[in-house]
């Protein structure tokens, strides 16, 4: 399986709190929307704030009603295989997922599954050449 990459809070504004985090700790984020902003740290590693509203559009409302804290660990795999793989493993082991694999618009692989205090965690590869959202300067808003 792959190794745990990012974690990040599920937020109603992006733009809102990307520019607090850039404030209080001075990084700026490498990609941000509305709906999604990333912030490598050291290594590999990235902190990123998600729209809540956005992983309801895609997972569903009854599906985000079960999670209990609004924050989530994501793990990355190198190919969709290794995500499907992972998921079957885990649901073979007992593991209750809230989602099943699916290639999503963000140019990712996803399956998603809540662990038993009810954080939301992510499995996931990318599928595009560059994840949607990659900071162009164009775009840029409030500074960030």
């Amino acid at each position: 399986m792959g190794k745990h990459t990012a974690h990040g809070y599920l937020v109603e504004d992006v733009y809102k709190e990307a520019e607090k985090f850039t404030k209080v700790f001075g990084f700026k984020p490498a990609r941000i929307d509305e709906t999604f902003a990333g912030f490598p740290m050291e290594g590999k590693v990235e902190f990123f704030l998600w729209q809540w509203k956005h992983l309801e559009d895609n997972l569903g409302k009854d599906v985000m009603e079960k999670v209990k804290y609004r924050d989530q660990q994501a793990i990355r795999c190198d190919t969709p295989e290794e995500v499907d793989e992972a998921y079957e493993q885990l649901k073979a082991e007992g593991m209750e997922f809230i989602s099943e694999p699916k290639d999503y618009e963000w140019n990712a692989r996803c399956v998603y599954f809540l662990d038993a205090s009810g954080h939301m965690w992510e499995i996931y590869c990318w599928t595009g050449a560059v994840p949607l959202g990659d900071l162009d300067p164009a775009k840029e808003k409030n500074g960030l």
